[in-house]
């Protein structure tokens, strides 16, 4: 279907489609920096666990969490000795 070109009878009524233009545009803009942000969550190494687990399994996903966060302490004590 073609959308016929609106026509203005002011420059009132120019200037008020401009700025709801411009709003959308900012409303927009803001729910692709959300869209992003929840990306970059989501892609997040416990976050990518949790899915693969699922959320039935909140126990097992617990304990996969502390031998991470063990390994990791562990890594950094290593790193760290060495320097």
């Amino acid at each position: 279907m073609e959308k016929k070109p609106k026509i203005y009878s002011s420059f009132e009524e120019i200037e008020l489609d401009l700025k709801i233009l411009k709003l959308e545009r900012e409303i927009h803009a803001q729910k692709f920096k959300l869209g992003v942000q929840k990306t970059g969550e989501n892609l997040r190494p416990m976050n990518l666990l949790q899915d693969y687990i699922g959320e039935g399994n909140r126990s097992t996903f617990s304990m996969i969490e502390q031998i991470v966060k063990f390994i990791l302490q562990f890594a950094m004590k290593k790193s760290e000795e060495k320097e």
